[in-house]
Parts: structure tokens; C-alpha cells; sequence
């Protein structure tokens, strides 16, 4: 909320759930302390504006710059208009599929906001901005368009969601993985766009496995029982070929039943039922133990 600062004459505070307003004792009268204190109000109507002189601003301002960053955090009503920041995330899911990008990513710096583009396993850089509208559309990202809502958004430490595929079904993609972590200078968000393309699924021959390959796999999946483990960076398709290999299972066994566990949800598999599973991701322990339930109860 910078924007509603005024140097040497209004303040505005905002930690947690408490918010304050400072304004300079000789400075009340300004049009524009005035016309940025009713904005406030609107937004956080019941808030007691106090009068200080300005040594009492100046000391208040050095104190909320010591704070920096590391403890900021921004809440759902912190955002002065929620959809119009999710038809800005959309437009660039928007733009990533048309223009064939895996993954978007906002790099918010101290003086600038990037949006950055990977097509063809090259980042390609699309926009750029001023860094509170990054802030602003990372914190709608996790607080309004996630399936599992947290009530934080929290720019100091690492956090991750899937992206609620009612929106994202919207402009033609399955579904969205969106994870950040805090930078030196501000924050990195990475979203994945998950294709939606459950009845397109692309077989192993177009997937680039040689004959051989794909015979042994036919014989891995033919088995009743059984483990196979894939393993990769991130975009190297490991996701897409289970999805390929679950094709091939369901069309070899028309009356088994094909139950997923997965963290978060890919692509759709049709004729599958696919389940999350459901924890506080922030902590380590407990998506072991859902991970582990979730396998016993299978």
C-alpha cells in the first residue's frame, strides 16, 4: 500500500491483521493527505487516523523500512480489486498458451517486475512492470485463484499452490502449479501451466522412445504388481509419460480400476480417478504422512 504514502506527511501501516494511519500535524489539510486518507478508509473502514509531528512520522517511516521486506505480508483485503488482478494473471496464461510457454515467471525486483516466458526450454522475457504490481498478482495467485486457499501471502518465505482449474479451464489449460521463493532483491514465481489435453494424450513413439524402449515398458505395465520410478529436471517429462503410460494401462485392461495419488494434480487421465492429497504443504512432516495414508488407503 506505498502508493497511499506521502513523504513527510502520511503514513500508512500495515502489519498483519493491524493497520495505522500517521499524518503530520501540519500537514492534515493537504489535498492529497486528504484524498489518499478517504482511500483508506474506504479500504479499511473503522481505522482512527493519528495526528503526529513529523519527527514522530520520519522515526515511524525509518521503523517500517527496518522491517524491509522479510516480514511483510499481504492479505486477501489488502488487494484493492481482486478480479481485475485475476483477469491480469489469466491474460498471461492466456499468452503462454498461444504462444506454446511451459511456465511462466514473475521476477519482482526493488525496481522492477518481469514477466518472463519458456518456449522452446528458452525464457523469453514478455513484460515489464512496476514490482507492487508483481507483489499484488502473486499474492491473488495464493489468496483468491488457488483451489485450497491460504489466508496468507507470504513474499518472505517459499510457498506453492495449484491454481484452480475452473479458472484455468477458462482459456483452454487443465490446471496450474505456482510455487515462489524470496530473492535477494524481492521474489520469484514460477507457474507451470498443465495442458488440457486428457483426450490427446501423447503415446510413447511421440514422446521419443525408441522401439525397444517402448516394448519394455509394455512389459513393465502388462505386470500385476510392481514399482517404476522416473526421475528428471523439471520440463524434461516425467509427468507427461506416466500420463502416456496410464493410456496404455487403461486401454489394455478395459475393466480395471485406475486410481492416481498425486501432489498436486497433473493432466486429466480419462477413465482414471484421479485424488490430491490433502496436508499443510508448508510442513514437511505432514505431506510424508499424507503421503503415506493416502498409499495404505489405496
Amino acid at each position: 500500500m506505498d502508493k497511499y504514502n506521502l513523504k513527510d506527511a502520511l503514513l500508512f501501516i500495515s502489519r498483519g491483521d493491524t493497520h495505522e494511519i500517521l499524518i503530520e500535524t501540519n500537514q492534515r489539510t493537504r489535498p492529497d493527505v486528504q484524498s489518499n486518507l478517504q482511500e483508506l478508509l474506504k479500504l479499511y473502514p473503522g481505522i482512527n487516523p493519528k495526528v503526529v509531528s513529523l519527527s514522530e512520522l520520519q522515526e515511524a517511516g525509518q521503523d517500517e523500512k527496518n522491517r524491509g521486506p522479510k516480514e511483510r505480508i499481504i492479505h486477501l483485503k489488502d488487494l484493492a480489486d481482486v478480479s481485475e488482478s485475476e483477469k491480469k494473471v489469466l491474460s498471461y496464461f492466456e499468452t503462454a498458451r498461444k504462444l506454446g510457454a511451459s511456465d511462466i515467471h514473475f521476477l519482482i525486483s526493488e525496481s522492477i517486475f518481469k514477466v518472463r516466458m519458456r518456449i522452446f526450454g528458452e525464457l523469453q522475457t514478455v513484460d515489464e512492470d512496476q514490482p507492487a504490481l508483481g507483489y499484488s498478482l502473486c499474492a491473488t495467485a495464493i489468496l483468491s485463484m488457488a483451489d485450497v486457499t491460504e489466508t496468507s501471502f507470504f513474499p518472505q518465505r517459499e510457498q506453492d499452490a495449484r491454481l484452480s482449474p475452473q479458472l484455468m479451464r477458462k482459456i483452454g489449460i487443465f490446471g496450474a502449479r505456482y510455487s515462489h521463493r524470496p530473492t535477494g532483491d524481492g521474489l520469484i514465481a514460477v507457474m507451470r501451466l498443465i495442458p488440457d489435453d486428457g483426450d490427446k494424450v501423447p503415446t510413447f513413439k511421440q514422446l521419443g522412445f525408441i522401439p525397444e524402449q517402448i516394448r519394455l515398458l509394455n512389459i513393465m505395465l502388462r505386470r500385476p504388481e510392481g514399482k517404476i520410478v522416473l526421475s528428471g529436471p523439471t520440463g524434461s517429462g516425467k509427468s507427461t509419460t506416466l500420463r502416456s503410460a496410464c493410456r496404455v494401462y487403461l486401454d489394455d485392461n478395459q475393466g480395471r480400476h485406475l486410481l492416481t495419488i498425486e501432489d498436486p494434480l497433473e493432466g486429466q487421465i480419462l477413465g482414471a480417478t484421479q485424488t490430491p492429497i490433502i496436508c499443510d504443504k508448508s510442513d514437511e512432516d505432514a505431506v510424508k504422512l499424507a503421503w503415506s495414508r493416502a498409499i495404505s488407503s489405496a
